[in-house]
This record gives structure tokens, C-alpha cells and sequence, in this order.
């Protein structure tokens, strides 16, 4: 083999390849000029585009300008206003910073900038072809910026040839271009495509405004509006109330510190905050922006500056679940029994009480027995753990706390009113649905989710209390597993004892049970267990060449969990483990659908509503309550 000569590529040549990281379609193009023109404290920002940016792309903006003689320089690779060292990553509050962007789009395309700044009369001009200058010129023009980028990737077939239909080209700089508008209000956006326009968006006075500009005032009436701060965190923007979810949402755009992002983090939040609000596979739309100490991130992730990474990622997560979740649930529940109703004493229940022949399912819907037998038990739900951090970070935990109440206490007052007090029962239909007048309203309610979101609020209300009340066996109960099996028990016996279990695992590797949670039925104790069971083993991974049908209920749930957490079972957080064994129990312990109620069992159970303040979804994401007007019956019958 004959020796190979080392040479150093051309600058042409380098820019060229670079421009294969930072620019891989049209829409990287347009990223990256248009946030330069933000940068650039522009308050009008024109876009224009042929063939989805593969044949004309043009940015105009109203910015500061570059002077002339920088104009050569600022496409020159590495060279930025931004940043002076690697120290100023850590407060960076711009979109550039590496100076690659022009370089590479020069390189690769028939390129021409134009700028002037104010103080100037007249402005500079600067041709390119594929990274070569051709001509510069001094040219009358207005302050600010002009690029022009033609027929992208000529002199790179390779690339070229990967850009795909126009439709699809268009449809990136699009979503792009829509998410960058939400995220500056005060910029006039004007986006033009094969000389039709896209949008005309105005300068607005708040982001509301904008919002309801792009989504539509009708549609941003499905939106829950969020504010949350807790020291120099700060969460803002919209997210879709649950009867807008799809699979895949029309908005779900989420930014940090202004930048346009996509980040697991961030996601995990938003999914976890609708945990039990939406069905599997269903996602709600959110457009979600997040500002954090600079020094908190780094925005040097990855070449395109689309990933960021977060210091602290779990305590971003939390604080984002804890931001959206509040607000959401509060959302929702007022929709859900909106109109209010007038909210004088209610002290008084229904003047009834339990007949002695009552069964143990009234004792389990309407009033767990309080016994003096119960166990506390520690709460696995943690704070956010300490980590090594900066005192800025460890500052934030300290003024947070995690906040323990569940989500009813921290909405209203303990002992709200039961906006059911004035309710006139009309009675059960087809044993499934509860009916009722209220407000000049038919209200029909799932019995079944309605009594399983009592419970599951009950249910968290006393794990966070650490008082879950049991009932002890005389005789254990016995459930044959294998060894397998109740080693992965053991391995997880505090999680469980947690939810109200005393057990044993004996030689032969079954379980003998001697306490359980008050609320089970005797007779559903076996079935809730093994269904505990299946979903720890989901979470925690399913063991390799074992057969049993506890094992195959968990490959099952590890598929359920996929699809409704849209990620692996291993990657859940502890809060959203325990909603789902949670919601397991309080499954398990309601009334079912085809279950008879007397009007006494269903006044009681209308009244339960009182000690929550949830119950507008099931804990499983099914709504609960739906309501008709007297005009929309009428409008049935033709009257109107």
C-alpha cells in the first residue's frame, strides 16, 4: 500500500462539512437567521420562502445591523459578538454563540446579506457562491438585516438528495416558525410561501394575546393558562384541557429561557402532571415556557442548539409537574361543575343513616371503619433529593420543599361545601350511571369512576398522612407464587407494607397475607395483590425465562405502561409509580358498573364529594361527569 499523504482541508471545504452538522434542511436555515435577527433586538421579522426553502430563502428584520466593516468578518467561521470565553456559556442569554451558522449556510448555498445599522446612511452588501465572495457593494436600504439563501445544498448532492417533498420542508420552518412567534409577542411576524402568506402576526401586548392570535379564540378556550414560580424558576404558557388530547397534538412546544427546544425532561413533566387526566396513548396539547438561572443549563449540547442539558433534571421535572398539575386539576374541576353554585352552609348531610342490614359495600363506597388496630406507615414519596449542585439549585430545594398535600387540599379549604347538597337525585340508569338535576342541569356520572376518584384521593390522602388503616386475618390468607416471584416480594416488601399489606413469604415461596387495607373486600384482596404485584414486577423489569401468570399480567401492563407513558416502565417516577398502584387499589375497592344502588347508597356516595376536591376524571384519565342544559334537550326534540 503506497503511503497517503496528510494535507489540511480548505476552509471551503471545512465550512462545507460543518455546515453538515449545523444545517441539515431549509428549516436549520431559517433557525438560525431568524434567531440571529431576534438577537439582533428585532421587532419585525419577514420570512419568505419557494419550493419549502429548497429554491429562495429570504429573511428581512428591523435589528441593530452590522457595521460594514464587520460584515466580511461575521462570516468568517468562529466569529460572534456572544461570547468572549468559555465562562460566558454560563450566562448566556442569547441564541448564537459559536459563530458557525452564516459560515456554513454561505458555504453551501447562492447566499447575499444585506445590513445597515441606524446611525449609518447607507448599508453593505455581500454576495457569495457556495462560500466564495463574488461582490460587495455599498446600497441604500432601511436598518437591518437582509439574507437571501438560493438553491440550498446545489454544490452538495449528497445532501440534496436527503431533503424531502416540499410539503414536508415547509411543514418544519412552519411548526418552527409558529413556536418562535408564541415565544416573543412583541415581534411582528409576516411569513410568506410561493409568494402566499402563511401568517401575518402583529406585536402584542402579553403572550396571551399571541396565543389566542395562532391557536384561535375559540380553540384557546380548551386551554388551561400557567403561572408558576419558585425562586428563580419560573414556569408560564398553555396546556390543552384533557378532551383535546390526540396522539398526536396540533401545539406541544415547550422552550427554555426563549430557545425552542425538544428535551425529555421537560416532557416528562408535562406527561407526568396529566398522569390519571387523559386515556393511554393520548397526548394533550402544551406549548410551555420555562426560565431557569442560565448557569443551570448547557445549551452546547448539540450542534443545532435544539438540545439543551439540564444540571438538575430531576428537580426541573418536579418542578414542572408541580407548575401544570396545580393549575390543570383546578381547570378542570370548575369546567366540570361549573356553573358555581351558592356556597352558604353545608353542614347538614341527607338526614339519613345506615340500616344495620347495609352490606360491607356500603361500608367500603360510603365510610371505611375506623378501627384502633391501624398501622402508620412511611410515605415513599420523596422530597427531591440533594445532590452536588450549585447553592443557587440547592437554594431553589430549600425554598420549595415538595409539596406533600395532594392536590384537593392545596385547592380548596378543607371541609369545602358538596356541591351536591342541593342536588335532586332522579335515579341510576342501567346500573352503570348515576342521575341527577343540579344547577337547572342533567348531570350523568359514571358511578364507577366517580366512586374510584374518591377513593384514590382518600387513598393518597391517608399514605401521605401515613395512616393507612388495615383489617387484620385471624386466619392468613394464601397466595401460591413461586420463588421467583416473592423474591422480587421481598426485594420490594417496604413499597408494598406502604400500601396497607402485612404479609409473609413462606418457604415454599407463596405468600400468607395477615393484613390488608380496610377499603379491599374481603373477597378482592388475592385479585388487587397479584395486580400490585404484576405492575412492580412491570416497573422494575420482568425476570428472563420464567413463566407464571403474574409474569405474563406484567409483560402485559409493561406494554400498557409504554403506551400511555409514551416511555419505558423503568423510566417512572416514584410519583407516578404510586398513582398507578394507587389507582390499582381504588380500581379494585369501587362499585362497579352493573351494580345496583338504592338512593340511599347513592346520596352517600354523592356526599363522600365533599372530602375531595377531584373528581372530574377517574385516576385512570376517564372522564367522570357529563352535563346537559335544558336548551341542549331541547334542541334534541326540535323545540328550539
Amino acid at each position: 500500500m503506497e503511503q497517503i499523504e496528510i494535507k489540511k482541508l480548505p476552509e471551503n471545504l471545512i465550512n462545507q462539512i460543518k455546515a453538515g452538522e449545523v444545517i441539515e434542511r431549509p428549516y436549520n436555515v431559517v433557525k438560525e437567521l431568524v434567531e440571529n435577527a431576534i438577537d439582533a433586538a428585532a421587532n419585525q421579522i419577514y420570512i419568505e420562502l419557494l419550493d419549502g426553502g429548497k429554491k429562495l430563502i429570504r429573511i428581512t428584520d428591523n435589528g441593530i445591523g452590522i457595521a460594514p466593516n464587520q460584515l466580511l468578518v461575521a462570516l468568517e467561521r468562529h466569529a460572534t459578538s456572544k461570547i468572549t470565553q468559555f465562562s460566558d456559556l454560563e450566562s448566556l442569554s442569547s441564541f448564537g454563540f459559536r459563530g458557525e451558522a452564516l459560515p456554513s449556510i454561505a458555504s453551501i448555498s447562492d447566499f447575499s446579506i444585506k445590513s445597515k445599522p441606524r446611525q449609518l446612511e447607507k448599508g453593505k452588501e455581500i454576495k457569495l457562491h457556495f462560500g466564495n465572495t463574488m461582490t460587495e457593494n455599498e446600497i441604500p436600504m432601511n436598518t437591518g438585516t437582509i439574507i437571501q439563501i438560493n438553491n440550498i445544498f446545489e454544490n452538495v448532492p449528497v445532501r440534496l438528495k436527503f431533503l424531502k417533498s416540499t410539503a414536508t420542508e415547509f411543514a418544519h420552518i412552519h411548526d418552527f416558525l409558529t413556536a418562535i412567534a408564541l415565544a416573543n409577542h412583541k415581534i411582528s411576524f409576516k411569513f410568506l410561501h410561493n409568494s402566499r402568506e402563511v401568517f401575518n402576526y402583529t406585536q402584542k401586548n402579553s403572550v396571551l394575546e399571541r396565543f389566542q392570535e395562532v391557536v384561535g379564540i375559540t380553540e384557546s378556550k380548551n386551554f388551561c393558562e400557567i403561572n408558576f414560580q419558585r425562586g428563580s424558576f419560573c414556569l408560564q404558557g398553555f396546556v390543552g384541557l384533557p378532551q383535546i388530547a390526540k396522539q398526536t397534538p396540533s401545539h406541544f412546544m415547550t422552550f427554555v429561557n426563549g430557545r425552542y427546544i425538544k428535551d425529555k425532561v421537560i416532557r416528562s413533566g408535562i406527561l407526568q402532571a396529566y398522569q390519571g387526566l387523559i386515556l393511554k396513548g393520548l397526548l394533550a396539547p402544551a406549548i410551555i415556557f420555562v426560565t431557569v438561572d442560565p448557569a443551570w443549563i448547557d445549551v452546547n449540547a448539540h450542534p443545532s442548539k435544539t438540545e439543551i442539558r439540564f444540571f438538575d433534571p430531576l428537580a426541573i421535572q418536579e418542578l414542572i409537574y408541580l407548575g401544570i398539575e396545580h393549575n390543570l386539576k383546578q381547570e378542570i374541576q370548575k369546567k366540570a361543575v361549573a356553573p358555581s353554585i351558592d356556597k352558604k352552609v353545608f353542614t347538614e348531610n341527607y338526614g339519613m343513616t345506615f340500616s344495620p342490614s347495609l352490606s360491607k359495600l356500603s361500608q367500603s363506597v360510603f365510610t371505611p371503619k375506623e378501627t384502633n388496630n391501624y398501622t402508620k406507615t412511611a410515605t415513599l414519596i420523596p422530597k427531591f433529593e440533594e445532590k452536588s449542585l450549585g447553592t443557587q439549585v440547592a437554594k431553589l430545594k430549600q425554598n420549595l420543599q415538595y409539596n406533600t398535600k395532594p392536590a384537593f387540599e392545596t385547592i380548596l379549604p378543607t371541609g369545602s361545601p358538596n356541591i351536591f347538597e342541593s342536588a335532586k337525585l332522579l335515579g341510576q340508569y342501567a346500573n352503570c350511571y348515576i342521575l341527577i338535576e343540579l344547577n337547572s342541569e342533567l348531570w350523568i356520572i359514571d358511578q364507577h369512576a366517580f366512586h374510584e376518584r374518591i377513593l384514590f384521593e382518600e387513598i393518597l390522602t391517608t399514605h401521605l398522612k401515613q395512616k393507612i388503616v388495615k383489617q387484620d386475618l385471624i386466619t392468613p390468607m394464601i397466595i401460591p407464587l413461586n420463588k421467583v416471584i416473592s423474591t422480587i416480594i421481598l426485594e420490594h416488601e417496604k413499597q408494598i407494607s406502604s400500601l396497607g399489606f402485612n404479609f409473609e413469604v413462606l418457604q415454599n415461596g407463596n405468600i400468607a397475607i395477615h393484613s390488608f387495607p380496610n377499603l379491599l373486600q374481603l373477597n378482592k384482596v388475592t385479585e388487587t395483590f397479584d395486580e400490585i404485584i404484576a405492575r412492580i414486577i412491570a416497573i422494575h423489569g420482568l425476570p428472563q425465562s420464567e413463566v407464571h401468570p403474574i409474569l405474563e399480567k406484567a409483560a402485559s401492563i409493561t406494554k400498557g405502561i409504554q403506551n400511555e407513558f409514551l416511555r419505558s416502565p423503568t423510566e417512572l417516577g416514584e410519583k407516578e409509580v404510586y398513582h398507578m398502584l394507587f389507582a390499582t387499589m381504588a380500581c379494585h375497592s369501587a362499585v362497579r358498573a352493573g351494580d345496583p344502588l338504592n338512593d340511599e347508597l347513592i346520596k352517600r356516595l354523592l356526599n363522600r364529594a365533599k372530602d375531595v376536591d377531584f373528581f372530574a376524571h377517574c385516576p385512570h384519565g376517564r372522564p367522570v361527569i357529563r352535563k346537559f342544559t335544558n336548551k341542549d334537550i331541547a334542541s334534541w326534540f326540535q323545540r328550539i
